[in-house]
């Protein structure tokens, strides 16, 4: 079976940065990877903003791979998913999180890969199949 996999920040800013999990799932060809532009947005700022101690040369090449990463994923631009805001802030408090979700709630996918536990409650599950990268890693063998 194929899956709809909607990827959050920290489970790309893992998988382009360092081995493990995060890595595999962005390899993985049997998956179609969904993010939305507030986590591009955000994962942009978070290079910029923690890799700014490096040499300029090294630098350019961590923003270079981290725009080589996101070619391979579907991205939904925010006008797809701003009706959905409502809809989100009912079900998460933390205001970072609710373009996320409202745009998760848009893409309907089969699985939601996050480490942010923001997003693993009951209310949120009920409507979303959230996961850990490892826990889904475990799902899909």
């Amino acid at each position: 079976m194929r899956y709809k996999v909607f990827v959050d920040t920290n489970i790309l800013l893992s998988g382009i940065f360092f081995d493990g999990n995060e890595a595999r799932i962005l390899d993985l060809v049997e998956i179609d990877l969904v993010t939305s532009e507030d986590v591009v947005d955000e994962l942009r700022g978070i290079v910029k903003k923690k890799l700014k101690y490096l040499k300029e040369r090294t630098f350019e090449i961590a923003l270079a791979e981290t725009e080589k990463a996101l070619t391979d994923i579907s991205i939904i631009p925010r006008s797809k998913y701003n009706h959905k805001l409502k809809d989100a802030s009912s079900l998460i408090t933390h205001k970072k999180d609710i373009p996320i979700l409202a745009a998760v709630l848009y893409a309907k996918p089969d699985y939601f890969l996050t480490g942010d536990s923001h997003f693993f409650t009951d209310k949120i599950k009920s409507i979303v199949n959230v996961s850990t990268a490892k826990d889904f890693l475990t799902k899909i063998k």
